[in-house]
């Protein structure tokens, strides 16, 4: 066994290396533990948007009934499907009662908060030299017209009224052309919001892995947690085919599997799969330099230095990562008609796509933080769609609670065992 480390973070996707990266600076030992390949997660096949004006609970007024109906559309972007399982019978009971306005308004503000460090820790990597693939350019929200962007103004007015300083302009659909040439004359009005970005989070999180070899931080792949147990003064952790770590502390950031990883320890956590899809696609004609959210089909288009990504869907409850073709296809046609010309190269119209799990919580905020009674062992998941927004403010706010020993107030919302 080696020599016993200050922290171990279980999970090298992009919330796990993001804590890493922040528990590393303050001068702590820290080992990453990931059972695949860093990245190969829920982390790999996202939009990669850093979007704070985008950043709210999935638990809205009006989703669960939106999410059932979808449940017999063969393409619905979200997808509630009923099931006799227990436990996803009352994690759909708690989303049902967070989907109340005043439950809404407390996730937004929660959301904002936890925000504030975001925009401002991403140019402190690139400040660092952590090179990664990012795009300065802004979000477009676009719609045929003006009822596809309801909600987004709904939204923004209770990001604004929590204390969001972000700023938007509202375009109609020449405007939005001229911002963004591939847009067809399909769409007929837009909002821009010009502090978003996005980048290829591929590439952030080689990058984050990159840097933190760097800095000495091992990086251990093919490292499977199968065991987390409790030791004088710190934990122990067993690692399949390999030797046992001790820490004096632990942070699990294994997204969707953290719940099994902590159910011997007696932990239970509101915590299940949401499946997501995305394709990356090469194409001929115009393709955008903008990412765009299409607001009917609730899709996203990221358009990388590689290629474009297509991403969306959030299928509950989902237990594997199979790829539906007829998933991706919809994926494809229903993108087509808001951009001009650009289309998918022939070989690649029926591209094969990806699926990860993502996430989620009943009232759509992440579980950051210690566990009451397990001293020394602190959460970080449940990010559900806002990994790659959310992920560098929380590796800030566990640094924070390791290097403290305590939690802030603006972080109360996010207590692992709040109930729910």
């Amino acid at each position: 066994m080696s020599a016993k480390l200050d922290v171990a973070v279980v999970g090298g996707g992009i919330v796990g290396l993001a804590c890493a990266h922040a528990i590393a600076q303050r001068g702590m030992r820290v080992v990453v533990l990931e059972g695949a390949t860093v990245g190969a997660g829920a982390s790999s096949g996202n939009t990669g948007w850093v979007v704070p004006s985008l950043s709210m609970p999935l638990a809205a007024p009006g989703m669960l009934a939106t999410g059932l109906r979808a449940a017999l559309n063969p393409h619905g972007a979200l997808v509630i499907r009923p099931t006799l399982d227990t436990s996803w019978l009352r994690w759909l009971w708690q989303f049902r009662r967070h989907c109340r306005p005043d439950a809404f308004r407390r996730g937004v503000l929660a959301l904002v908060e936890l925000n504030r460090r975001t925009l401002a820790q991403f140019d402190a990597y690139h400040a660092e030299g952590i090179e990664f693939e990012s795009h300065p350019t802004g979000m477009l929200i676009v719609a045929r017209d003006q009822a596809g962007l309801s909600w987004f103004t709904t939204l923004f007015d209770e990001l604004v009224h929590a204390g969001y300083q972000g700023t938007m302009s509202a375009l109609d659909g020449a405007q939005a052309r001229e911002l963004e040439p591939a847009l067809s004359e399909s769409v007929g009005c837009a909002f821009h919001t010009t502090v978003d970005r996005y980048v290829q989070p591929q590439s952030l999180m080689a990058g984050l892995a990159a840097h933190l070899r760097e800095q000495c931080v091992a990086i251990r792949e093919g490292a499977f947690v199968t065991q987390i147990a409790p030791v004088a003064k710190g934990w122990r952790l067993s690692v399949l085919g390999q030797e046992m770590v001790e820490a004096d502390k632990v942070v699990i950031a294994a997204g969707a599997a953290t719940t099994a990883l902590l159910a011997a320890l007696g932990v239970r956590l509101p915590l299940i799969g949401a499946k997501g899809y995305s394709v990356d696609l090469l194409g001929q004609g115009q393709a955008p330099r903008t990412a765009l959210y299409l607001s009917e089909p609730k899709l996203g288009i990221s358009p990388f230095n590689g290629g474009v990504r297509v991403a969306g869907v959030f299928e509950l409850p989902a237990r594997t990562t199979s790829v539906s073709t007829r998933r991706i296809e919809h994926l494809i046609k229903d993108t087509l008609p808001y951009l001009r010309s650009w289309r998918p190269t022939a070989e690649q119209s029926h591209g094969r796509g990806w699926a990860g799990l993502r996430p989620a919580t009943p009232d759509s905020l992440p579980l950051l933080g210690p566990v009451d009674g397990l001293p020394g062992l602190l959460i970080a998941t449940g990010h559900g769609m806002l990994g790659v927004t959310l992920a560098p403010a929380t590796g800030l706010a566990i640094a924070d609670m390791l290097e403290t020993n305590s939690v802030s107030p603006e972080l109360k919302p996010f207590d692992p065992l709040r109930r729910m």
